[in-house]
């Protein structure tokens, strides 16, 4: 059992029961609008939910020996969001385990996890089918299914669907068994597996729809990947725990808004690049979104200026701030509406719901004073299992019940925590510890830079150097000369980069994070220091 278990007056506590629940509270009433695979939005009932999974349930153990316990993979993304959330439910009915994997990973990236997972079954889009096909090839233990987007009702997927004389019974199931593996971004090192239960999952559901203040009339809308935390547990368990519709965005600018416009959506949750492209839109306003009452960014820091620009442009909109990770279920800290001007550039001060607790703690686990850097710590029910096949990381990160994130923090006099780096990210120039993200963030402040990587280069010298990554607003004639000069009027000397690269795009993983790994990679690979 976890330190820090499910509270027992919280029900109900495993996936197939909270479905039921509103199958039978809200049968008519949409549970989800997502694409499916031939481009179109469906919307979902809570019965038609609960009836197709159940079919799909009964197919997975009839014609593919699926059982409690088996890991079941699917491959899909928010183009295929309507077949992806029916797995989900399907699997956790028979007491299997999902292991979604991203879409953009590639051939040698999926064997890994499809080996390391012990994949039994794997649903894939055609646009997998060779990616799948190799591996499938390769291994007696594993069968691939496609989703083909056919006809309505005419492909093999919707054939699963239909109804079934005999439907498998729901496998009986506790807050304690497994539900779904989800990979880490692995945007700083190799995946591993974040194995969260069903009790955890159920407990980021409650938290965050807490946070939200989300009911049964809310609509919220997310263009996070179905196979990720933010988009299955963050988004779609807080949708599904409130009895609310989950909006499944498969994110494209203009697109996004008119489908925020017809869904009539109440809560947005996105990285901040997708609430940069909202700014760049020409004649972008609040007028256009007149359901909307919360504006939610994670998954990254968000810049004061871009802070300033929303609140501008939408000022009759919360604007909040969440800030968690994978192995919290996600879970962590947020900071309210109230304070996204008072306290501009904080990541929270209060936890997701009221079981979350966090700490900024010293190297020898004692809690830092105010304005001290610390690591940011945090327990409760939503915390994962472990990392599957891996006690030695797993004993690593949860320490004392506490999940260790490392991430580098600092909690003013108030008590609000303010985000400095990843611990990989900060830069040790000359013996100067650097945070890559306050450098980003005074470029990200130039009026003509979309956004901004700062990352750490080996030097002779100085052990580290720093090289920043710049992407330009569509016709802007800034150089490397003038973005030196801005930086260097804002920054101590030896926090400026002198290695400065313009670029039209960055690599990203599939919520759009940028990934530093291969920025760092990328540096290696030239074998050149500035001197």
């Amino acid at each position: 059992m976890k330190d820090f278990p499910l509270p027992p007056h919280i029900a109900p506590r495993t996936l197939p029961a909270l479905l039921a629940k509103w199958a039978a509270r809200r049968p008519d009433e949409v549970a989800f609008i997502a694409r499916a695979g031939d481009g179109t939005y469906r919307q979902v009932t809570w019965s038609t939910w609960q009836q197709q999974s159940t079919a799909l349930a009964t197919h997975l153990a009839e014609d593919y020996g699926v059982t409690r316990g088996d890991k079941v993979s699917w491959m899909l993304g928010n183009d295929h969001g309507h077949q992806a959330l029916l797995l989900h439910q399907a699997i956790a009915r028979l007491g299997a385990v999902s292991v979604p994997i991203n879409t953009r990973l590639t051939a040698p990236e999926t064997a890994y996890i499809l080996g390391h997972s012990d994949a039994r079954v794997v649903f894939h889009a055609p646009a997998q089918e060779d990616i799948v096909a190799d591996y499938v090839a390769a291994s007696p233990l594993c069968r691939g299914v496609e989703i083909t987007p056919g006809i309505d009702g005419d492909d093999d997927f919707s054939a699963m669907l239909r109804p079934v004389e005999a439907p498998v019974p729901v496998a009986e199931l506790s807050d304690e068994d497994e539900a779904i593996i989800l990979y880490t971004s692995g945007t700083t090192a190799s995946p591993k597996g974040v194995v969260h239960t069903h009790g955890s999952a159920i407990a980021v559901g409650v938290a965050v729809s807490d946070l939200f203040m989300l009911d049964e009339n809310d609509r919220l809308q997310a263009h996070f990947p179905l196979f990720t935390g933010g988009g299955l547990h963050f988004n779609g368990m807080t949708a599904l725990w409130a009895g609310a519709t989950y909006v499944v965005d498969d994110f494209a600018t203009r697109p996004s808004l008119e489908l925020m416009q017809q869904a009539r959506s109440t809560v947005c949750v996105a990285v901040p690049s997708v609430y940069q492209f909202w700014l760049e839109e020409p004649d972008f306003s609040g007028e256009d979104l007149p359901d909307l009452r919360i504006l939610d960014y994670g998954g990254s820091s968000m810049a004061a200026a871009v802070i300033e620009n929303l609140r501008a442009k939408l000022p009759g909109i919360s604007l909040m701030q969440s800030y968690g990770l994978t192995e919290g279920g996600p879970g962590g800290i947020y900071l309210a509406g109230d304070y996204c001007q008072r306290k501009l550039g904080s990541v929270g001060n209060r936890g997701f719901g009221p079981y979350t607790r966090f700490r900024v703690v010293d190297a020898n686990g004692d809690d830092v004073g105010p304005d001290e850097l610390g690591e940011f710590i945090i327990r409760g029910p939503s915390v994962m299992k472990e990392y599957f096949k891996d006690p030695e990381q797993t004993a690593a990160a949860i320490r004392d019940g506490w999940l260790h994130t490392g991430d580098i923090v600092r909690v003013d006099s108030d008590g609000f925590v303010f985000h400095v780096d990843r611990m990989k990210d900060i830069v040790v120039r000359g013996g100067f510890n650097i945070s890559s993200a306050e450098v980003e963030s005074v470029f990200v402040s130039h009026p003509d830079v979309v956004e901004c990587a700062v990352i750490g280069k080996p030097h002779p010298k100085l052990g580290e150097d720093l090289r920043a990554y710049v992407i330009l607003r569509s016709g802007s004639v800034a150089d490397v000369a003038e973005l030196r000069a801005y930086a260097q009027q804002r920054l101590a000397d030896f926090k400026c980069p002198r290695d400065i690269v313009i670029r039209a795009e960055l690599p990203r993983n599939a919520t759009g994070k940028i990934l530093k790994r291969n920025l760092r990679d990328e540096v290696v690979t030239e074998g050149v220091a500035v001197s």
